[in-house]
């Protein structure tokens, strides 16, 4: 096999190698997060939140409407029961009895609208929970097809690096070291193909006595342009 050969086979196995491996980090970071579950958990936290709010403030009027019945009550007893016979006091007491039938009227009709208010609360609380149950379903299955892949990945990793490591040690090292050397600065193309006398890579054209050591093959052949290792594929 021709150097340029083992080298284009090198690229290649690397090329798959580094793409493999990017996927393998996104899938890890995947692993775990429950960043996509956050929006909907603090929504459904709001939503109880409110909900207790509703609930404790009609707890609340309804300690206030059963004592200011309880009190409506023992001043009407009073006031009929012929206990108090000064006009004055009389009239007082059928003042502050009206002004608490007001107050419990008031308190009543706020006691419905929370009434309508918890009802609201209740359904959107069930309906938040019932969508972050749904996606918090999703997101295990999400984590178990992901942790799945990771290992399909993890084990191609594997073989991939096993093909690079018997490739790399049919390669001299000096010859590794200025394959390396380029893929680093290359952006991971060190190898470029050659088409119609031209470099692949950079598309400058080239001698014919460089495209025919290239196609020799048995020795290093950079393009005069950008620098690549040439390699020209025999059919």
């Amino acid at each position: 096999m021709r150097l340029a050969d083992l080298l284009h086979d090198l690229q290649e196995v690397d090329a798959r190698l580094d793409g493999t491996r990017r996927s393998l980090e996104l899938i890890r970071h995947q692993l775990g997060d429950r960043s996509s579950l956050d929006s909907p958990t603090h929504d459904l936290a709001r939503a109880r939140e409110a909900l207790h709010q509703v609930e404790t403030a009609e707890r609340d009027l309804e300690l206030q409407a059963d004592s200011r019945r309880a009190k409506m009550v023992a001043d009407e007893k009073k006031l009929y029961s012929g206990t108090v016979t000064n006009p004055k006091e009389l009239g007082s007491l059928s003042d502050e009895v009206n002004l608490e039938k007001r107050a419990l009227d008031r308190t009543e009709t706020r006691l419905l609208e929370l009434l309508e208010e918890r009802d609201e609360s209740t359904r959107r609380v069930a309906n938040l929970r019932a969508a972050l149950d749904q996606q918090t379903k999703a997101w295990n299955e999400a984590q178990t097809h992901a942790a799945e892949r990771a290992e399909e990945l993890q084990a191609a990793v594997s073989s991939l690096q096993e093909r690079r490591d018997a490739l790399a040690s049919q390669v001299d090292a000096p010859t590794r070291s200025t394959y390396d050397a380029l893929r680093r600065q290359k952006g991971g193309i060190a190898v470029a193909g050659v088409l119609q006398r031209t470099c692949q890579s950079c598309h400058v054209g080239l001698t014919p006595a460089i495209e025919q050591r290239a196609r020799m093959g048995a020795e290093l052949v950079h393009c005069h342009s950008c620098g690549r290792i040439l390699y020209v594929p025999i059919n």
